[in-house]
């Protein structure tokens, strides 16, 4: 566009005051316009100026273009349906109104979890029960025909996959959604478009102006520098990062698919339609648009054009442009990058509120398994310590899995800090998930494997949890142990600040699937095996008592119960690691307007304890509101005691001990003639550790000894046994066992 076409504010540019001359010429342009419309420009304006001119500049040409972006965020303002503008309004007095405790997310794809637009619909009632308050719809625009990147390689961004349904029936769905308080997320392909995209086409056809909306080079001189800095996304099936179309006689960059052409934000151009684009999606009622591969949005030669300046500049303006147009739209940045530049997307710096709204917590995600590996919760407490606070108007997206795979981005000085290797660290991780590792129960697969011999892993959770292995291989308690560990990760997610997201299937444990193999397009991918169709006939079986997916749903059900109007798991909240001795146990503080909550979890194979002396001051109170079994718990011993894989969500109470509670133990040890075997522990129940007040056990099953006493509810007892003969103690078990009011089970606890 030549600057002539348009009209400019002044004939001499740039003034003395570029924006204060702006607005001046924009309340002109525009005031027989609705008031909202102005006031967001008047507020907008500072941020879309310093943001947009740090990329383009201030001449007379970036004006012209900047006004035809302010042009194309009014439009979007006034095509915007009313009911969105209700929404926007509502929002706009309540800037934490998407950073409740209640919030729950869930991720799908359209086709596989209920086959069209249509079957989302009817499936609400479903997401209900889970509690869920935003839905991730994973890629539903046109893509191109044939292998399209899962649908990341977009021919039209203002028309759905005929296969999923219809704008119309986007629409629909987004005010259904509306309508049962759940808020709407959909990807926005950002970085590039599919070749079959009209601009590509047209670029094919010999349109100058479309010509320039993709990076491309005569010949590879170009190329082949900046290949020199450049990392390769998919190293093993789509290497290079450029690809030559015979019709352009031109290499294209290409950062991930042959097919998926990289735009070139350097042009104004580009900017501005591609806002366009946003606008149209955001007005279709989605609430939550997921800027696809935002690290990858600038390029410069000699870097690895990855979360440079320019990156975040371009989502600065859109972020001010989409204030104008639709200011109760989120922005989620998905930027899967090192923790030190993931939080950045958030908004750091002097630009907190500027940038996006949420993003992936990735760190968090890819550190939760390590620690499950390894059994060790250092080097997450250190990852989630050498982060930056989190920006009070941003929220993470905290999940255990997604769509996509694990990629181990563990910082490397964080790994040294805690003595180990950092290429051993993320082999360690890889190897065990993909069941390389002589501990491992995991049945996940490599994916893009390094050199090193680290590669990201692919797998559902329940593959990578060993819940696979021990439904199809194991006994119950092999699957009673995976369920644990399953559930540990999820409540782990689910209390961290933030918003809890799962991904499709999950609820249920649903397994590998391996149906992509028969595929051509998918084949060659093993992503899609954690992509299964969602079995909706295993879903019916959440609600069969003792059913594995009875088992997860419920559980995964009640950390969204619990969540439910706790103050202090709202996205604000204070998150504190605390440090313990052991390094199995991972211990979190969540604060916020008065409220606390203490999160400790056992990510050991062993039973665990906590003493209180270990925890800060205030939680040394003896007993505590369990949260998520909604009673109180209560430890005579000083000690908050921990089951393999097991996890509490406690609160401070002043509440007493409840009922009497008639509570058996059965262990089995063998002894000799004329002994006897007796229990004691630390309650008045069990002589508290008196020898002579112990509690007689019965050996009528020898050698399995078994005794009842009552203890009141929710307390937790240590306690050993003792063989007595003559009345006189002979042997002791040497180590401690854990029971509580009203079970009929007692596990060993290991010491430390």
């Amino acid at each position: 566009m030549n600057a002539s076409d348009r009209e400019l504010p002044v004939e001499s540019w740039p003034p003395d005051d570029p924006v204060e001359t702006l607005r001046s010429f924009l309340r002109d342009r525009y005031a027989d316009r609705q008031d909202d419309v102005l006031e967001r420009i008047d507020r907008q304006l500072p941020v879309l100026w310093e943001a947009y001119t740090e990329v383009y500049g201030d001449d007379r040409e970036a004006v012209a273009w900047v006004l035809e972006a302010i042009e194309a965020a009014v439009e979007a303002f006034e095509d915007r349906p009313e009911q969105l503008r209700s929404l926007d309004d509502d929002r706009a007095g309540v800037d934490d109104w998407f950073q409740g405790s209640e919030e729950v997310g869930y991720m799908c794809y359209v086709d596989l979890f209920a086959g069209d637009l249509e079957g989302v619909r009817e499936k609400i009632p479903y997401l209900k029960e889970l509690g869920v308050t935003y839905l991730h719809l994973m890629p539903l625009l046109e893509p191109r025909e044939g292998r399209n990147d899962g649908g990341y390689a977009v021919k039209d961004y203002r028309s759905v996959d005929p296969d999923l349904g219809t704008m119309a029936d986007l629409r629909e769905l987004a005010a259904d959604l509306h309508e049962e308080g759940i808020r709407l997320a959909l990807d926005f392909v950002m970085n590039h478009t599919a070749r079959e995209h009209e601009w590509a086409q047209a670029a094919i056809e010999g349109d100058d102006r479309f010509r320039d909306f993709y990076l491309t080079y005569e010949d590879r001189e170009l190329p082949d520098q900046y290949e020199q800095t450049l990392p390769e996304v998919f190293p093993d099936f789509a290497p290079g990062n450029f690809t030559y179309v015979d019709g352009l006689e031109k290499w294209v960059w290409t950062s991930f698919y042959d097919f998926q052409w990289d735009l070139d934000y350097a042009n104004p151009d580009v900017f501005v339609q591609m806002f366009r684009e946003m606008a149209h999606l955001a007005n279709a009622g989605t609430d939550v648009l997921r800027l696809d591969a935002v690290p990858f949005l600038w390029k410069e030669l000699g870097t690895d054009c990855r979360n440079l300046d320019e990156a975040h500049w371009l989502l600065r303006a859109y972020r001010a442009l989409m204030r104008i147009a639709a200011p109760g739209v989120l922005f989620k940045a998905e930027a899967i990058v090192a923790p030190e530049e993931t939080i950045k997307y958030l908004g750091t710096g002097g630009f907190e509120g500027q940038e996006c709204d949420i993003a992936y917590n990735a760190p968090l995600m890819a550190h939760l398994w390590h620690a499950l590996a390894s059994e060790n919760t250092r080097l997450l407490e250190r990852a989630l310590d050498q982060l930056p606070p989190t920006p009070e108007e941003a929220s993470w997206l905290n999940y255990v899995r997604c769509h996509d795979d694990i990629g181990w981005g563990l910082d490397s000085e964080d790994v040294r800090a805690v003595g180990q290797d950092p290429v051993s660290t993320r082999k360690f991780c890889s190897d065990y998930y993909a069941g390389d590792h002589p501990d491992s129960d995991a049945e996940g697969y490599r994916f893009q494997e390094e050199p090193t011999g680290v590669a990201r892993t692919s797998g559902t959770a329940a593959a990578l949890t060993g819940l696979q292995n021990a439904r199809i291989e194991g006994d119950p308690e092999d699957v009673d142990a995976a369920i644990q560990r399953y559930l540990l990760m999820h409540a782990s997610a689910f209390v961290m600040q933030g918003m809890p997201l799962l991904y499709s299937g999950d609820e249920i444990a649903q397994l590998n699937d391996f149906s992509y193999l028969n595929n051509p397009i998918k084949a060659e991918d093993n992503r899609w095996v954690h992509r299964p169709p969602m079995d909706w006939d295993a879903a019916e079986r959440r609600s069969e008592q003792g059913t594995v997916e009875q088992r997860v749903f419920d559980g995964i059900a009640r950390l969204s119960e619990a969540r439910e109007g706790r103050a202090a798991l709202h996205h604000r909240g204070e998150e504190t690691v605390h440090d313990v001795p052991d390094d199995s146990v991972f211990v979190v503080e969540r604060a916020f307007e008065g409220e606390r909550l203490l999160a400790v979890s056992n990510f050991s194979g062993e039973s665990r304890a906590v003493a209180f002396a270990d925890l800060p001051e205030q939680w040394d109170a003896g007993s505590y509101h369990e949260v998520l079994r909604d009673e109180t718990a209560v430890y005579p011993d000083s000690r908050i005691l921990l089951e393999p894989y097991s996890y509490r969500w406690l609160e401070p109470t002043d509440a007493g001990t409840g009922e009497e509670l008639s509570t058996r133990v059965a262990i089995d040890v063998e002894s000799e003639y004329g002994e006897e075997l007796f229990l004691t522990g630390s309650h008045e129940a069990l002589g508290n550790w008196d020898v002579e007040a112990a509690v007689p056990l019965s050996g009528e099953d020898y050698p399995t000894w078994t005794g009842e006493f009552d203890l009141p509810a929710g307390t937790y007892v240590e306690f050993e046994w003792l063989k007595k003969r003559d009345g006189e103690p002979v042997e002791w078990s040497g180590r401690r066992y854990v029971t509580k009011a009203g079970w009929d089970t007692a596990w060993l606890l290991t010491e430390e």
